[in-house]
């Protein structure tokens, strides 16, 4: 929210929602539409931390980019050094405007000396992504995280560039290993030469889930599960049943001198069956046969009429035989299909893991870490020493933790956040100081899948910290921001209308009871919303976009 927004009067009652988040007695969850003012919030909330009392190197602000931390860190100072030189009358009035009781002489003091105090104080307030924050734990933990002690952190570029070399000596050792060789055919077959690199970049993004399940094969088998396959219904098990479970080429030429009486439709479904039955490669033989069955040379739906009505009345054994087969190709097919899709996506996640094997090893030959690296060292970190310890040598603790877009926060970060926060609930860590946990966010928002973010642990977090809090008697606040300063009404309405439908709203929202509301905190400006045709994608590039089920 700019200062333009905070001149004009906000509505009571979302002033009292921004109060209650602010409020640094008690942990609180805040989810927060679009231009609802989050980042405000969070400034509030800082602030009211540092009025309280708080130590600012016990505060630590958890946000998601460089640039979200530098505006927040640039919103708090902003307001500190105003504060140094506001008159008693205006800066009680900001106090007040926050949400804190009216100050006296003591308290004006006290605000006006935050500034120094918080610049002065070593270790400082503590702004950064969580990355950063990740860094700062290792190269105080290098020992305990069995990392290099003088690590460096990869930037993108230089990441991107180490995955290009990992990717050409995995492509070099595919050369004298024969299973990885035939993953990389495969799926270069596939997407071809322009799209592998794409593909395979997209992959080694989602291959912290693939090691989760156990690496390339377990993934293939979890997947198999999942598409109702046994474990002997492999490509070549299926192919051979459809090739020979009907009665294979006998059956077919039988078929075909039937059909050669009829019309000429029924003359290309016997050349068909004809060519399915004389061919000596089991794939022409499937695709002769799939051909005879189903439209588009065997690859659209079920052929509707398989023999025309003089043959079908001439012969009615025939067509009965005809249905019946096509009926168990149907089924044959499908499981072809998930066969397929399983084979293809075991073969990517294997050519993932050898590149990341090369790229793991030249990593640690010169000392490297990349992003990912700084959330598994650190979770393993937290998981094998107390965490409680760690927070102490971290600046003699962390008493506030404030977590800023939290709807992009992944998995593994979450996992992080569940254990820094663990002795704020139990024991001591519950009792003797008063120790809070904030988060903001918006699951709708959430548009870093490809980085592992998990919109749906947003809502799942906020009641396992809720019970938590409340098995502990610690106050926790649940606070939502409908308002928008950003946006006019008829944009917000139109937003409404198309979330409308449960069926719609479920699939961005996991928590919330009934469609989230949009009110516009400017709604006497003009809005329009055109409503634009569907572009329809390009069949030939279509056809070439394949992605791993």
């Amino acid at each position: 929210m700019s200062a333009s927004e905070q001149a004009v009067e906000i509505p009571s009652p979302t002033r009292t929602e921004q109060h209650r988040a602010s409020n640094p007695e008690s942990s609180a969850w805040v989810s927060a539409n679009a231009g609802s003012g989050k980042t405000h919030v969070l400034v509030q909330r800082v602030l009211r931390l540092l009025l309280a009392g708080a130590p600012p190197s016990r505060i630590l602000c958890l946000t998601f980019t460089k640039a979200a931390a530098a505006n927040m860190s640039t919103r708090v100072f902003r307001a500190l050094a105003k504060w140094t030189r506001s008159t008693d009358e205006a800066l009680a009035h900001d106090i007040v405007e926050l949400g804190a009781p009216p100050p006296d002489a003591a308290e004006l003091s006290f605000a006006r000396r935050l500034f120094a105090r918080t610049i002065e104080t070593p270790g400082g307030l503590k702004i950064q992504t969580i990355h950063a924050f990740c860094e700062r734990v290792l190269h105080i933990f290098p020992f305990e995280a069995n990392v290099p002690a003088g690590f460096r952190v990869l930037e993108e570029r230089e990441a991107a560039n180490l995955l290009s070399l990992a990717r050409g000596e995995a492509f070099e050792q595919a050369l004298s290993a024969s299973d990885l060789a035939s993953s990389i055919d495969r799926i270069a077959k596939i997407v071809g030469a322009e799209k592998f690199d794409e593909l395979l970049t997209n992959t080694l993004r989602r291959a912290e889930d693939i090691a989760a399940r156990g690496g390339a094969d377990a993934y293939a088998a979890e997947l198999r599960l999942r598409l109702g396959l046994g474990p002997h219904e492999t490509e070549a098990a299926i192919k051979r049943q459809m090739l020979e479970g009907g009665g294979g080429s006998k059956q077919w030429r039988k078929w075909a001198i039937t059909l050669q009486q009829g019309s000429k439709t029924d003359e290309e479904r016997a050349d068909s069956l004809l060519r399915a039955a004389a061919a000596a490669d089991p794939e022409l033989a499937l695709q002769s046969l799939l051909k005879a069955f189903f439209t588009e040379n065997g690859a659209g739906t079920p052929a509707v009429k398989l023999a025309n009505k003089g043959i079908a009345q001439r012969f009615p054994d025939l067509l009965e035989e005809l249905v019946s087969e096509q009926g168990r190709l149907v089924g044959l097919r499908d499981s072809l299909r998930s066969a397929e899709a399983i084979a293809r996506s075991r073969a990517l996640a294997h050519v993932a893991e050898a590149v990341l094997a090369h790229y793991s090893r030249i990593k640690n030959e010169r000392g490297y870490l990349d992003f990912n690296d700084l959330i598994a060292r650190t979770l393993a970190l937290l998981d094998n020493t107390d965490a409680a310890w760690v927070l102490y040598k971290l600046d003699a603790g962390i008493d506030h933790i404030l977590v800023d877009e939290a709807q992009d926060t992944s998995r593994a970060q979450w996992d992080i956040l569940r254990k820094l926060a663990a002795d704020f609930l139990a024991g001591e860590g519950a009792r003797t100081r008063r120790r809070t946990f904030f988060a903001v966010g918006d699951e709708k928002q959430s548009i870093f899948s490809f980085q592992g973010a998990a919109p749906a642990m947003f809502d799942a977090m906020r009641r396992e910290f809720k019970r938590s809090h409340e098995d502990a008697r610690l106050m926790f606040e649940t606070v939502s921001l409908n308002l928008s300063f950003r946006s006019a009404r008829p944009v917000l309405e139109a937003v409404d209308f198309v979330f409308a439908h449960e069926t719609v709203w479920r699939g961005v929202s996991a928590g919330e009871a009934s469609a989230p509301p949009h009110v516009a905190f400017r709604d006497w400006l003009p809005g329009l919303v055109e409503v634009w045709a569907p572009i329809a994608p390009d069949e030939a590039s279509d056809s070439d976009d394949w992605r791993m089920p």
